[in-house]
């Protein structure tokens, strides 16, 4: 058992650019909206409804957790993801991210017309395009002549790498060191302290960093037992080289990877 001191020392150590740091500070729709009105420079923003670590399960490929997902007074759909490493192809994420986000409303019976605007927003601790820019705009354009064609969906990328002094690079820098107090985003800074000042908000935040290892844990290992079905090897043997999973579980694994595809 961890001794207050030691929680708070290492709650310390944690900054809103931390995956898990960023699902309890966007628990609070307030916070949430105050972050989300200043990356989309939209003052005004209402959020209506939020859900943070929100799983999306696509039984024929690979399912995917949200980190944030919101919807605001007009309908739109904003997804809101934070990402340290740059070790995928992280576009590629954000396409796949917003085409499950899009079969959600497809299933539900919507006519394409009546799809609201999707916003995916992706801040990372790095510059993902080398071009030396805190955030960037990613719209669809005809190259013959440079028209932008819209369609209801906007790619926003943000980084806490460069620092070009606006309100959103203040925000962005808040995310990496996650000290002190800002006039320009009082909520964000109220709730970091809570966490990192407060008892009850580093042993929540400890035990939350302590589940999410272990859930970590878990998925390697379905990643694994899935990899190892995939090849051929019996249910048997899964079972006795994972004994964490139970062989209801791999042999229910098992029949979903067997499902054939519907493409």
């Amino acid at each position: 058992m961890q001794t207050y001191e030691e929680q708070k020392a290492f709650v310390s150590k944690l900054n809103v650019i931390d995956d898990v740091f960023f699902q309890k500070m966007a628990e609070d729709r307030e916070v949430a909206e105050e972050i989300l009105r200043i990356i989309l420079e939209k003052p005004k923003l209402k959020v209506i409804d939020s859900k943070v670590q929100r799983f999306l399960r696509n039984i024929s490929a690979h399912s995917v957790v949200l980190d944030l997902i919101c919807e605001d007074e007009n309908h739109s759909i904003i997804n809101c993801e934070v990402q340290k490493e740059d070790d995928d192809d992280h576009q590629r994420r954000v396409r796949f991210n917003r085409s499950n986000i899009d079969t959600i409303f497809v299933e539900k019976g919507l006519d394409y017309k009546e799809l609201p605007d999707v916003y995916i927003i992706f801040i990372s601790k790095f510059d993902t395009f080398h071009e030396n820019r805190t955030i960037y705009h990613i719209d669809r354009v005809i190259n013959e002549t440079g028209t932008v064609v819209e369609n209801g969906t906007h790619e926003i990328y943000v980084n806490t790498a460069i620092d070009d002094k606006s309100d959103i690079a203040e925000l962005m820098q808040y995310f990496k060191k996650s000290v002190g107090q800002n006039p320009k985003f009082p909520k964000t800074c109220r709730r970091v302290d809570y966490f990192k000042k407060t008892r009850e908000g580093a042993s929540i935040m400890c035990k939350l960093v302590e589940d999410y290892a272990a859930e970590k844990l878990r998925q390697a290992e379905i990643q694994t037992a899935s990899n190892f079905l995939r090849n051929g090897v019996s249910v048997d043997i899964v079972a006795r080289s994972i004994p964490s999973l139970t062989r209801e579980f791999i042999v229910e694994l098992s029949k979903k990877i067997m499902q054939p595809s519907n493409i």
